[in-house]
Protein backbone atom coordinates (compact mmCIF):
# COMPACT_ATOMS: atom_id res chain seq x y z
CA UNK A 1 0.00 0.00 0.00
CA UNK A 2 1.12 3.38 -0.40
CA UNK A 3 -0.02 5.83 1.34
CA UNK A 4 0.04 10.36 0.57
CA UNK A 5 -0.38 12.84 3.62
CA UNK A 6 -1.53 16.33 2.36
CA UNK A 7 -2.38 19.67 4.89
CA UNK A 8 -4.28 22.34 4.60
CA UNK A 9 -4.80 25.17 6.80
CA UNK A 10 -8.51 27.40 6.88
CA UNK A 11 -8.72 30.92 4.94
CA UNK A 12 -12.35 31.45 5.63
CA UNK A 13 -15.02 29.45 7.68
CA UNK A 14 -16.36 26.18 6.15
CA UNK A 15 -19.68 24.60 5.06
CA UNK A 16 -20.33 21.16 3.11
CA UNK A 17 -24.24 20.56 3.28
CA UNK A 18 -24.73 16.78 4.63
CA UNK A 19 -26.39 14.27 1.74
CA UNK A 20 -29.44 13.69 3.70
CA UNK A 21 -30.39 17.71 4.14
CA UNK A 22 -32.97 19.20 2.70
CA UNK A 23 -32.89 22.57 0.30
CA UNK A 24 -34.25 24.88 3.37
CA UNK A 25 -32.75 23.24 6.57
CA UNK A 26 -29.09 22.08 6.23
CA UNK A 27 -26.71 20.85 8.58
CA UNK A 28 -23.15 20.85 7.57
CA UNK A 29 -20.80 17.88 7.74
CA UNK A 30 -17.56 18.55 9.81
CA UNK A 31 -14.74 17.79 7.45
CA UNK A 32 -14.76 17.49 3.72
CA UNK A 33 -16.10 14.28 2.71
CA UNK A 34 -13.97 11.28 0.43
CA UNK A 35 -16.78 12.41 -2.65
CA UNK A 36 -15.92 16.39 -2.09
CA UNK A 37 -12.29 15.65 -1.85
CA UNK A 38 -12.34 13.28 -5.03
CA UNK A 39 -15.01 15.53 -6.51
CA UNK A 40 -11.79 18.46 -6.00
CA UNK A 41 -9.60 16.40 -7.43
CA UNK A 42 -11.41 15.11 -10.91
CA UNK A 43 -11.71 19.19 -11.23
CA UNK A 44 -8.19 19.64 -11.11
CA UNK A 45 -7.77 17.05 -13.50
CA UNK A 46 -10.39 18.77 -16.33
CA UNK A 47 -9.03 21.89 -15.93
CA UNK A 48 -5.36 21.26 -16.25
CA UNK A 49 -4.92 17.74 -18.64
CA UNK A 50 -7.83 16.95 -20.27
CA UNK A 51 -7.61 18.22 -24.25
CA UNK A 52 -10.27 19.98 -26.12
CA UNK A 53 -8.62 17.73 -29.42
CA UNK A 54 -10.65 14.65 -27.75
CA UNK A 55 -13.92 13.16 -26.27
CA UNK A 56 -13.80 13.75 -22.36
CA UNK A 57 -15.26 10.45 -21.57
CA UNK A 58 -12.48 8.48 -23.16
CA UNK A 59 -9.93 11.04 -21.78
CA UNK A 60 -10.81 10.63 -18.32
CA UNK A 61 -11.67 6.58 -17.98
CA UNK A 62 -8.00 6.13 -16.61
CA UNK A 63 -7.65 8.77 -14.06
CA UNK A 64 -11.34 8.58 -12.70
CA UNK A 65 -10.74 4.97 -11.98
CA UNK A 66 -8.02 5.83 -10.13
CA UNK A 67 -9.21 8.87 -7.88
CA UNK A 68 -12.52 6.91 -7.15
CA UNK A 69 -10.44 3.96 -5.68
CA UNK A 70 -8.70 5.96 -3.51
CA UNK A 71 -9.52 5.34 0.26
CA UNK A 72 -9.58 8.50 2.15
CA UNK A 73 -9.51 9.49 5.36
CA UNK A 74 -9.57 12.89 6.97
CA UNK A 75 -7.95 13.98 9.86
CA UNK A 76 -9.94 17.47 11.64
CA UNK A 77 -7.96 20.78 12.93
CA UNK A 78 -7.65 20.91 16.93
CA UNK A 79 -10.94 22.66 17.27
CA UNK A 80 -13.97 23.09 15.64
CA UNK A 81 -16.84 25.49 16.32
CA UNK A 82 -20.28 25.40 14.54
CA UNK A 83 -21.81 28.26 13.99
CA UNK A 84 -25.76 27.71 13.52
CA UNK A 85 -27.64 30.38 11.39
CA UNK A 86 -31.14 31.14 10.18
CA UNK A 87 -31.97 33.34 7.33
CA UNK A 88 -34.88 35.01 5.71
CA UNK A 89 -35.15 35.32 2.07
CA UNK A 90 -37.40 34.99 -1.35
CA UNK A 91 -36.26 32.33 -3.93
CA UNK A 92 -38.02 30.55 -6.84
CA UNK A 93 -41.21 29.47 -6.35
CA UNK A 94 -40.92 26.29 -8.96
CA UNK A 95 -44.46 24.89 -8.54
CA UNK A 96 -46.23 28.25 -8.62
CA UNK A 97 -44.02 28.35 -12.15
CA UNK A 98 -45.50 25.55 -13.55
CA UNK A 99 -49.45 26.24 -12.79
CA UNK A 100 -49.19 30.01 -13.45
CA UNK A 101 -47.50 30.71 -17.01
CA UNK A 102 -49.05 33.88 -17.53
CA UNK A 103 -47.22 35.73 -15.25
CA UNK A 104 -44.30 38.70 -16.24
CA UNK A 105 -42.27 38.26 -13.37
CA UNK A 106 -40.76 35.44 -11.81
CA UNK A 107 -42.42 33.83 -9.28
CA UNK A 108 -41.19 34.32 -5.67
CA UNK A 109 -42.04 32.93 -2.13
CA UNK A 110 -40.41 34.15 1.26
CA UNK A 111 -39.29 31.15 3.58
CA UNK A 112 -36.78 30.47 6.41
CA UNK A 113 -32.92 28.73 5.97
CA UNK A 114 -30.82 26.65 8.17
CA UNK A 115 -26.74 26.96 7.87
CA UNK A 116 -24.01 25.76 9.30
CA UNK A 117 -20.79 27.63 9.13
CA UNK A 118 -17.56 25.67 10.80
CA UNK A 119 -14.69 27.76 12.05
CA UNK A 120 -11.39 25.61 12.25
CA UNK A 121 -8.63 26.43 14.43
CA UNK A 122 -6.01 24.27 13.20
CA UNK A 123 -4.74 22.75 9.70
CA UNK A 124 -6.56 20.27 8.52
CA UNK A 125 -5.01 16.70 7.36
CA UNK A 126 -5.94 14.63 4.63
CA UNK A 127 -4.50 10.84 3.95
CA UNK A 128 -5.52 8.99 0.61
CA UNK A 129 -4.19 5.09 0.77
CA UNK A 130 -3.55 3.05 -2.62
CA UNK A 131 -2.40 0.15 -4.07
CA UNK A 132 -0.83 2.11 -7.00
CA UNK A 133 2.12 4.85 -6.75
CA UNK A 134 0.15 8.09 -5.64
CA UNK A 135 3.24 10.34 -5.13
CA UNK A 136 2.15 12.52 -8.14
CA UNK A 137 -1.51 13.31 -6.57
CA UNK A 138 0.31 15.87 -4.71
CA UNK A 139 0.24 17.99 -7.83
CA UNK A 140 -3.30 18.10 -7.85
CA UNK A 141 -3.79 18.56 -4.09
CA UNK A 142 -1.50 22.02 -4.34
CA UNK A 143 -4.18 23.07 -7.07
CA UNK A 144 -7.31 22.89 -5.01
CA UNK A 145 -8.01 26.03 -2.97
CA UNK A 146 -11.88 25.36 -1.62
CA UNK A 147 -13.79 22.79 -0.28
CA UNK A 148 -17.78 22.36 0.01
CA UNK A 149 -19.55 25.44 -0.50
CA UNK A 150 -17.69 27.64 -3.10
CA UNK A 151 -15.85 30.51 -0.93
CA UNK A 152 -14.75 28.24 1.80
CA UNK A 153 -10.98 28.19 0.91
CA UNK A 154 -7.99 26.60 2.18
CA UNK A 155 -4.82 27.29 1.67
CA UNK A 156 -2.58 24.27 0.44
CA UNK A 157 0.93 23.71 3.02
CA UNK A 158 3.92 21.97 1.01
CA UNK A 159 6.12 21.37 3.79
CA UNK A 160 3.56 19.01 5.29
CA UNK A 161 3.32 16.55 2.59
CA UNK A 162 4.24 12.96 3.37
CA UNK A 163 4.68 9.76 1.46
CA UNK A 164 5.21 6.14 3.35
CA UNK A 165 4.30 2.91 2.97
CA UNK A 166 2.41 2.43 6.08
CA UNK A 167 -0.11 4.65 7.25
CA UNK A 168 0.07 7.92 9.67
CA UNK A 169 -0.29 6.98 13.59
CA UNK A 170 -4.09 8.40 13.11
CA UNK A 171 -5.36 6.71 10.24
CA UNK A 172 -7.27 3.88 12.88
CA UNK A 173 -8.92 5.57 15.00
CA UNK A 174 -10.65 4.25 18.22
CA UNK A 175 -14.49 4.21 18.23
CA UNK A 176 -14.27 5.12 22.41
CA UNK A 177 -12.65 8.32 21.61
CA UNK A 178 -14.29 9.24 18.08
CA UNK A 179 -17.66 10.67 16.79
CA UNK A 180 -19.45 9.19 14.27
CA UNK A 181 -20.24 10.85 11.56
CA UNK A 182 -21.68 9.83 7.28
CA UNK A 183 -19.14 10.53 5.16
CA UNK A 184 -20.24 10.54 1.35
CA UNK A 185 -17.74 8.65 -1.05
CA UNK A 186 -17.63 7.20 -4.76
CA UNK A 187 -18.99 3.54 -4.96
CA UNK A 188 -16.83 0.87 -6.33
CA UNK A 189 -18.00 0.51 -9.48
CA UNK A 190 -19.34 3.97 -10.60
CA UNK A 191 -18.46 5.61 -13.82
CA UNK A 192 -17.45 9.33 -14.61
CA UNK A 193 -21.03 9.28 -16.79
CA UNK A 194 -23.07 8.65 -13.69
CA UNK A 195 -21.31 11.51 -11.74
CA UNK A 196 -21.24 13.83 -14.46
CA UNK A 197 -23.97 16.83 -14.21
CA UNK A 198 -24.06 17.32 -17.80
CA UNK A 199 -24.92 13.31 -18.81
CA UNK A 200 -28.27 12.08 -19.10
CA UNK A 201 -27.15 8.94 -16.39
CA UNK A 202 -27.93 9.64 -13.25
CA UNK A 203 -26.00 7.94 -10.07
CA UNK A 204 -27.98 6.02 -7.68
CA UNK A 205 -27.42 6.11 -3.79
CA UNK A 206 -25.99 2.91 -2.34
CA UNK A 207 -24.11 1.71 -5.41
CA UNK A 208 -22.52 4.88 -7.25
CA UNK A 209 -22.42 7.11 -4.35
CA UNK A 210 -22.32 5.81 -0.87
CA UNK A 211 -22.47 7.19 2.57
CA UNK A 212 -20.24 4.97 5.09
CA UNK A 213 -20.04 5.66 8.54
CA UNK A 214 -16.36 6.84 9.56
CA UNK A 215 -15.14 7.67 12.83
CA UNK A 216 -13.77 11.09 13.62
CA UNK A 217 -11.29 11.69 16.40
CA UNK A 218 -13.69 14.66 18.16
CA UNK A 219 -15.63 14.94 21.50
CA UNK A 220 -17.90 17.56 22.14
CA UNK A 221 -17.17 19.91 24.80
CA UNK A 222 -19.44 22.91 24.74
CA UNK A 223 -23.10 23.14 23.11
CA UNK A 224 -25.65 25.80 23.11
CA UNK A 225 -28.26 27.23 21.26
CA UNK A 226 -26.22 28.78 18.39
CA UNK A 227 -22.95 26.60 18.29
CA UNK A 228 -21.36 23.77 19.09
CA UNK A 229 -17.80 23.42 19.58
CA UNK A 230 -15.71 20.32 19.12
CA UNK A 231 -12.29 19.14 20.06
CA UNK A 232 -10.08 16.61 18.70
CA UNK A 233 -9.55 13.81 21.26
CA UNK A 234 -5.64 12.82 23.08
CA UNK A 235 -5.82 9.89 20.63
CA UNK A 236 -4.92 11.12 17.36
CA UNK A 237 -2.57 14.22 18.74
Amino acid sequence: MNYLCVAYDPVSLFSLKRSDATSMAARSNLVPTPYAIKMALLRVWIECYARQSEPLERQIRAPFQRIRDLHIKILPPHRITVNRNGYKLRYYNQTEDKINKTHRSLPLQGGFVFREWLYYQGSLQICCQSEEAIADLADSFALINYFGKRGCFFQYLPDRVTYSPQPPEWWQCASDAALVQPMDDLGSKTTFKKIDPFSTQRAKLGSDRIVPQQFLPLRLVASGARYDLYERTGFCE
